[in-house]
């Protein structure tokens, strides 16, 4: 991505009134640190130069880690950046299915990454990949985060998506396989206390907790990211922007035009949101939040759930459940909500 399409992307937000405090630059697709620091120091700077101090500018890097040297960490501490690692968990299960390009295993490369950042006294979160090879090492994947010292972890549950149009997840047993991965993966994360965040626990209690009585069907859904528009903005590096969720852009659809809404060099907002393409995409988005919000007793924690996966899973982005929904946000849900009620008695004739 050139400095002018970079330069380009922030005129866009800015000029637009998306931003107003803070400018969140997520560096991802892709391996990001394959290119030298010394690309993201002008980068940094370039962008800076759009900005002129009319926000604050925040970096995101999502890292297989393998790259990580003392020059990165230097980078890291002198800029604002928070750094986020894909690690499948121990080397049995992380180097089934990360390899490098000649079929080698990367998982003892992604740790001499993580002991660089431990060096230098660098934070970062993770995000962990879950597919069938790793339901049954519920305490394995724990034991293995817990000892990394990671602050914050999420679970991904593999999704059907782009390119990858086959699960290892598909069928009604997995998904019983999938629940009991989610229980043991409960106790475990109670019983060392919550030393460490796990995203989707965090969500759902969250959720549970929080009255849900007083709020609107718009309230709720302004909590989903993925379902308003230009709350995310997914800039290519020839400067082809699109929103929703990131995974839609590079997608090939002749009715919403591929996705591509605009581009960050020739296109206002005003333009972009009267493109055809934008129009339609919207429109079927919001139908699907309002089916979700009539059909759903979960739409309280998701807001409409993510476009992406109605799209990859249904063929549809007006439609509704999909098998990410059941796996990564319905499943943990029932798992919070009854630990919850077995500690307080509910339902229990001494209750």
């Amino acid at each position: 991505m050139t400095h002018d399409v970079m330069k380009g992307a922030v005129r866009f937000v800015l000029d637009g009134g998306l931003v107003s405090q803070r400018l969140s630059i997520v560096w991802h697709a892709g391996e990001p640190l394959v290119l030298p620091v010394s690309y993201y120091m002008e980068a940094f700077a370039a962008i800076e130069e759009e900005v002129r101090g009319r926000c604050e500018v925040s970096h995101s890097f999502q890292t297989n880690g393998t790259l990580i040297s003392d020059s990165w960490c230097e980078f890291m501490k002198t800029q604002n950046m928070r750094i986020g690692l894909s690690i499948d968990g121990p080397a049995f299960l992380h180097d089934h299915h990360r390899k490098t390009r000649y079929g080698e295993p990367t998982h003892e490369q992604t740790m001499r990454g993580v002991e660089k950042l431990k060096e230098h006294e660098i934070p970062f979160h993770v995000i962990a990949v879950v597919t069938a090879a790793g339901l049954d090492h519920a305490e394995a994947i724990f034991r293995f985060f817990e000892g990394l010292g990671v602050r914050e972890l999420g679970f991904n549950v593999e999704e059907l998506e782009g390119d990858h149009i086959f699960s290892s997840l598909a069928g009604d047993l997995t998904m019983g396989k999938i629940e009991n991965f989610w229980k043991q993966l409960y106790e475990l994360y109670e019983s060392c206390g919550a030393a460490f965040q796990i995203r989707e626990f965090e969500r759902a209690t969250r959720a549970i907790l929080m009255p849900q009585e007083k709020r609107t069907l718009q309230e709720l859904a302004t909590q989903n990211d993925q379902i308003v528009p230009f709350r995310i903005l997914s800039v290519d590096c020839q400067g082809r922007l699109s929103t929703f969720s990131p995974e839609l852009l590079g997608v090939h659809d002749e009715y919403y035009g591929d996705f591509i809404f605009g581009q960050v060099q020739m296109h206002d907002l005003a333009t972009v949101r009267a493109s055809q393409q934008f129009q339609r995409a919207v429109n079927d988005v919001m139908q699907g939040v309002r089916e979700c919000s009539r059909t759903c007793e979960y739409f309280s924690v998701c807001g409409g759930g993510a476009p992406s996966n109605k799209y990859f899973e249904n063929k549809s982005l007006s439609s509704t459940t999909t098998m990410y929904c059941r796996s990564s946000i319905q499943l943990p849900v029932d798992v919070v909500l009854s630990r919850l009620e077995n500690k307080l008695n509910i339902g229990s004739s001494g209750g």
